[in-house]
C-alpha cells in the first residue's frame, strides 16, 4: 500500500518519493540523518541526490517486494524531511 497522501507512489514493486530542499547541503544534511536510522534498521534506501533533490526509491530486497520496512523508512523520512523543507 502507497502512502499517497504524503505524496509516496508505488509501482514495479517500489515505492519512491522525490524530496526538493531549500539548498545542497539541506538534502545532504536529510540523507545523513536519514542514515542513522537505516543503519540502526539495517533497511536502506536506493536514493541520489541531484543539488536540492534527493529521489528515494524503497524495497525490501529479500522479499521482493514492499513490505513494512519500506513503509516505517519512508514515515521516517517524511518526518525527518519536516526539518529540512524548502
Amino acid at each position: 500500500m502507497a502512502l499517497p497522501e504524503s505524496g509516496w507512489t508505488e509501482a514495479d514493486g517500489k515505492l519512491s518519493k522525490s524530496f526538493t530542499f531549500s539548498s545542497f547541503p539541506a538534502a545532504l544534511a536529510f540523507m545523513v540523518e536519514v542514515s542513522f536510522f537505516c543503519e540502526k534498521n539495517n533497511h536502506h534506501p536506493d536514493w541520489k541526490n541531484s543539488y536540492r533533490k534527493v529521489e528515494v526509491e524503497l524495497t525490501t530486497h529479500d522479499a521482493g517486494a514492499v513490505t513494512g520496512k519500506d513503509h516505517e523508512l519512508a514515515a521516517h523520512m517524511d518526518k525527518i524531511f519536516g526539518k529540512f523543507a524548502a
